[in-house]
């Protein structure tokens, strides 16, 4: 688990606060204020790690992220001779606090040159730590940081068919959820799912747990994988929202059936020690389906799993401070940070105490309705 990060020179950040996490994060607030930025640190090291050995370079451009060139990921007001620095701290006896730092390469400006990578410990090392040189760090930082899932704002929504692919070895949706249906498809061949994910008495199996879960946040639904027969080059899904026997393409059981799903899965097939981040888990569902997909996310993280939801839903958050009280789900008030990013470019951590009420409730932060219901007084006198 990631504990806190803190960024210089990165994006819109030329000094970032230490942000603190939880099991569960939410990132909220003002558009363009720095969420994005601060899950793409942990993304651009993630993709990173899986295409640069010892993470010698920094990859701005690959299957998670395309953000560009060095200057696009760069603080504009980065003094002079200063490099971006990520400073990262899992929750891990063997790697401390690791800080790097990336410079300009002037040869390739799709890359940034790693110069440095340093192991520091708040406490004092180890017999074990004192037996692992910085190269086995480094790699013990990498596999970390690999175990990564990642589902962009931009999913692909409904789709007719997708193309049977071999699974990769860190099995994951992918970041427009393009793999959700051959994920499906080869469910007999994945674990399990976990024990506090499981819904009614039937098969533990990812598809059939995905089918409950969808048909609990969604008020009903089944779902079908068709074309799983050798001669079959393609698959393609069906679904069912009714309680009758007919089966549906997913364009005409509209588009949040195929926006979840890939949230769901992913939350299914992630294993204790693995990262989630999110975006936008709301879009196309209604005020209930977005308290239950935060309940959802909230069991998730009760099985060792890291979750980061970036949302502007007051329903998102409502959720998340139900299930820290829930005594059915194995977290609590500690486990949940709440990071609010106000118009100020200065981030502050909100605290939840054990009855879900965040004490240091600042302006602006999700009042708006407050504001509308007092401008329908006013106008309506």
């Amino acid at each position: 688990m990631i504990k806190d990060i803190q960024l210089k020179n990165f994006k819109c950040f030329q000094n970032s606060p230490l942000f603190e996490f939880g099991k569960i994060n939410l990132l909220t607030g003002i558009n363009g204020r720095g969420k994005s930025s601060l899950l793409q640190s942990i993304l651009i090291l993630s993709q990173s790690a899986w295409k640069s050995p010892g993470l010698k370079k920094l990859i701005i451009n690959d299957e998670l992220l395309e953000l560009g060139n060095f200057d696009d990921i760069k603080n504009s007001e980065t003094p002079k001779g200063e490099n971006i620095q990520i400073q990262i701290n899992f929750d891990s006896p063997v790697i401390g606090i690791t800080q790097m730092e990336f410079a300009e390469n002037f040869d390739n400006p799709l890359e940034a040159e790693c110069k440095r990578i340093d192991f520091n410990y708040a406490v004092e090392s180890t017999t074990a730590i004192n037996k692992l040189d910085n190269n086995e760090q480094i790699d013990i930082l990498s596999e970390l940081l690999k175990r990564t899932h990642y589902i962009s704002a931009d999913r692909l929504g409904p789709v007719k068919y997708v193309e049977k692919i071999n699974l990769p070895s860190f099995v994951h949706v992918g970041a427009r959820g393009e793999h959700t249906i051959n994920i499906l498809a080869n469910s007999l061949y994945l674990a399990n799912v976990h024990d506090n994910l499981y819904l009614g008495e039937d098969s533990k199996s990812v598809l059939r747990q995905a089918a409950e879960w969808l048909s609990y946040i969604l008020d009903g639904a089944r779902i079908e994988i068709k074309g799983q027969d050798k001669e079959s080059s393609v698959l393609y899904m069906l679904v069912n929202n009714r309680n009758n026997s007919y089966q549906y393409k997913p364009a005409n059981v509209g588009f949040g059936y195929s926006y979840i799903l890939p949230l769901i899965v992913t939350g299914l097939i992630a294993k204790v020690g693995d990262t989630i981040i999110i975006e936008n888990p709301e879009a196309h569902l209604h005020p209930k389906a977005q308290s239950r997909i935060a309940e959802f996310f909230s069991k998730v993280s009760s099985c060792g799993i890291q979750v980061f939801i970036e949302s502007h839903s007051e329903h998102i958050l409502n959720g998340l401070r139900v299930s820290v009280l829930d005594p059915r789900i194995e977290i609590g008030n500690q486990d949940l940070s709440i990071q609010y990013f106000n118009e100020d470019f200065k981030p502050e951590k909100l605290e939840v105490d054990e009855k879900g009420k965040i004490a240091n409730w600042p302006n602006g932060f999700f009042d708006q309705q407050e504001i509308d219901l007092s401008n329908i007084f006013k106008y309506s006198r």
